[in-house]
Formats: C-alpha cells, sequence, structure tokens
C-alpha cells in the first residue's frame, strides 16, 4: 500500500476509534459490499427511506400515502416525526429488492414539497414476517370463542 494511503488508513482509524488499520479495512470493505449488493437489483435488501418535507405543500401527504400503499409489501414501518417550521421528517424501514427500494425512494423524492429523500441499505434483511402454510409454531386453543 503506498504510504500516502497508509498514513490516510491510519488517521481514519484513530479518528473512529479502531484499534488497528485492519478493522478500519473491514469497515471499508463491508460498506463496499453492500453498495455494490445494492446496485444488484434483484438483491433483497432492508433499508431505511428518510423524507424531510414540508408538510404544508397541497396534496403532498396524500401523495405520499398513495405511494405508500401502493408498497405495502416493502414497508415494514414507518415513524413521523413534526419538526419546527412547518417541516415533517419520516423515516421508513423497508424490505426488497434494490431495484424496488431505489424506485420507491426516487418516485418520494421527486413529489414536490419534498426537501430531503435518502435511501440507505443494508445486506442483512429481516426474518420473513409471514410463513405460508402451517404455522412454525403451535399455539394452545383460545379461550374466547370469537379467536378459536
Amino acid at each position: 500500500m503506498p504510504q500516502d494511503a497508509a498514513m490516510g488508513l491510519d488517521q481514519m482509524a484513530k479518528k473512529r476509534g479502531f484499534a488497528n488499520r485492519s478493522q478500519c479495512l473491514t469497515l471499508l470493505v463491508r460498506d463496499h459490499l453492500v453498495t455494490q449488493a445494492g446496485e444488484c437489483d434483484d438483491t433483497v435488501m432492508m433499508g431505511l427511506v428518510s423524507l424531510v418535507y414540508d408538510h404544508r405543500k397541497r396534496d403532498l401527504q396524500n401523495r405520499l400515502t398513495d405511494l405508500q400503499h401502493k408498497c405495502l409489501k416493502e414497508i415494514i414501518s414507518i415513524q413521523l416525526i413534526h419538526l419546527e417550521n412547518h417541516q415533517s421528517f419520516q423515516v421508513m424501514l423497508v424490505q426488497g429488492p434494490a431495484r424496488t427500494l431505489r424506485s420507491m425512494a426516487e418516485e418520494m423524492g421527486s413529489i414536490k414539497g419534498v426537501r430531503h429523500c435518502r435511501l440507505q441499505l443494508n445486506a442483512e434483511v429481516l426474518p420473513p414476517l409471514h410463513v405460508s402454510g402451517p404455522h412454525p409454531r403451535q399455539f394452545p386453543p383460545s379461550p374466547n370463542p370469537v379467536f378459536s
């Protein structure tokens, strides 16, 4: 490794609190592998979509909601935080094919009034939320006839 690259890596490792440059390199390689996996259209990935938008903008919330309903299979959870100056911050936990997640984030970001939209992908995935066929765990019958 060239001297200047090694020195830069040592500085980065120290700044980030790594014990050595090997730990720092491992993190950099993993980050690059996640980025590369996100470029593969069919790779199922988990991620976060973060949005900042002006909630006063006409029809913006309806358009976001319509898009979110269109993407029900990919959106796991949504958190909405109201900010100052008529701004809202929304974070969505998503999972699905990288192409679908990128397309969804791009469409959200293109809605007039959205000031910031970012998709952050992760190679780790959530366990399956639904299992088809018989449930792997058996539950005792409910004493309530409505739930039997």
